[in-house]
């Protein structure tokens, strides 16, 4: 089990997660992936996704061009078929702003909690997620 592989992890109910850290346990810190926020859910929110957050121009153009009026920022970083997901879904963090954050799915879980392996991130997708794990603070 290593950093940047996707697993099947048994919780309440079967759900997709990333780990961030690998090795021989015997817990890993993994991120829930979850389904894409919604227009509604969205509102008052702005949310670039990995490839933008990456370039720290583009990451200030979408910040600066989303106004004054944003309650908070944040990052989904998408994985679908490519990374062996039957549905797409994404990591979202959110960025530190007056000390509020939108939502976030990090937690610690043991090895036995992990049940099947999906997949291994790409190197492109990998650094998404390093970047949006450090702006988030996480890292």
């Amino acid at each position: 089990m290593e950093r940047g592989e996707l697993w099947w992890a048994q919780f309440d109910d079967k759900r997709p997660v990333v780990l961030l850290s690998g090795g021989a346990g015997p817990e890993f810190r993994a991120v829930q992936i979850v389904a894409p926020a919604t227009p509604v859910e969205k509102q008052g929110f702005l949310l670039m996704s990995g490839e933008q957050a990456v370039d720290a121009d583009e990451r200030r153009r979408v910040v600066e061009a989303a106004g004054p009026d944003v309650r908070a920022i944040g990052i989904e970083v998408f994985f679908g078929a490519q990374e062996g997901l039957a549905e797409d879904g994404v990591v979202r963090v959110a960025l530190p702003l007056d000390g509020k954050i939108f939502c976030t799915w990090m937690l610690s879980l043991g090895g036995e909690y992990l049940i099947e392996r999906i997949g291994v991130l790409s190197p492109a997708k990998r650094r998404e997620l390093d970047v949006a794990m450090e702006l988030s603070g996480a890292e």
